[in-house]
């Protein structure tokens, strides 16, 4: 055990069931879906963790733990589906949960009979004795476990939406309020945090004979706590929009070198740079295939044969190259580089800056001061 902190347990505690209340209104979010629900439980999971700890540390001081053995909270296994069900709602507006999906929870439900047993209150009160009960290591391993399938659920929620965001560029050339990136950090932070708490509280165990605790254990609750909440009142915030049905483009295989569509090419350049519709922020597939009188799908398969590039690439390429003829013309000095830069159709600051490095290799200020030099 650890020794009682007043000031840390309040933190813990307020920032604790902030989130919890945030995970309520989001479940009562309009309009209800499936998707909230979800999400909803996986930050009433995380809240629970840090209120766990305050739980029983108090009954601790008042000699009460043993009621706390008989209500633990800690819910790693259902943090896992939690997030992956979640991720798949707001990918896929097709998924429906079915009974089948239930199998998932099996481990959660697993877990909440196992803290009720007395392999669990033998195995959690061993870990302080100088020998464990085998007990004890059989609690650790059931830790462990869901550490693991903490960290499998999240590796396959984080690739699910970088397949949906490679998705989306094929349709859009404007993904910042479509592909989740908001949830992306918590999911990278959630599981490096499970791992990196495991390793380092094995590391005190062995190397320095739990002396350590005192220092790092209380600290890193806080931190849990407060992160958690940030994520309940982010995700409360989230506007509600409508699941885009997106289908990767079927790629057409050919055993020979495909040769370029130049008449295609040529309508397609013509149109970029007299009617200019990529200084539209809100130009999509759809706008563009109907400009050129062309199906949407197969307009994709032709920039993405001909020009070697998702649709996304292309038309912020153009956006690039229309600020880059801004700033060398006449009274450019009189705008910002962001104004030149909303001017040439971006409407993200963040979203200009990476696409203008990933194309030039430069930030736009390098660029500027290297065009400069150039001119004098």
């Amino acid at each position: 055990m650890i020794s009682s902190n007043s000031v840390l347990f309040t933190i813990i505690c307020v920032f604790g069931f902030q989130a919890i209340v945030f995970s309520g209104l989001i479940l009562l979010k309009k309009p209800r879906r499936l998707g909230n629900t979800f999400l909803a439980l996986l930050i009433f999971f995380y809240a629970l963790i840090p209120i766990n700890i305050v739980v029983v540390n108090v009954l601790k001081d008042y000699d009460l733990l043993y009621v706390f053995r008989y209500i633990q909270m800690e819910m790693l296994y259902g943090i896992g589906p939690c997030l992956y069900f979640y991720t798949k709602c707001i990918t896929t507006p097709s998924f429906r949960f079915k009974r089948k999906h239930f199998i998932h929870f099996v481990p959660f439900l697993l877990e909440f009979i196992f803290y009720r047993t007395a392999i669990y209150r033998i195995g959690s009160d061993g870990l302080y004795l100088d020998e464990m009960p085998v007990a004890s290591y059989v609690y650790l391993t059931e830790q462990w476990l869901g550490v693991i399938s903490i960290l499998i659920y999240s590796f396959i929620s984080l690739s699910i939406l970088i397949k949906y965001r490679d998705r989306l560029k094929e349709y859009y050339s404007k993904i910042e309020h479509l592909s989740y990136r908001w949830l992306r950090i918590p999911i990278l932070f959630f599981a490096g945090y499970f791992i990196y708490w495991k390793i380092l509280t094995e590391i005190d165990r062995f190397v320095f004979d739990r002396s350590l605790r005192e220092y790092y254990f209380l600290p890193n609750f806080v931190m849990l706590s407060m992160v958690t909440c940030w994520l309940g009142f982010k995700a409360y915030i989230q506007k509600e929009r409508e699941v885009i049905q997106l289908k990767p483009f079927e790629k057409k295989s050919t055993s020979s070198p495909i040769e370029k569509d130049e008449k295609f090419l040529a309508e397609l350049k013509q149109l970029m740079e007299q009617k200019k519709p990529h200084l539209n922020p809100e130009l999509n597939l759809s706008t563009l295939a109907d400009l050129l009188d062309i199906k949407p799908k197969e307009l994709s398969y032709k920039i993405n044969q001909n020009c070697k590039k998702n649709f996304y690439d292309l038309v912020n390429s153009y956006r690039v190259e229309t600020f880059k003829a801004r700033l060398q013309s006449s009274g450019a000095e009189k705008m910002s580089l962001l104004g030149h830069a909303f001017e040439s159709g971006f409407n993200s600051k963040s979203t200009f800056n990476h696409i203008f490095k990933k194309f030039t290799e430069l930030t736009p200020s390098q660029y500027l001061k290297k065009l400069k030099n150039t001119s004098e």
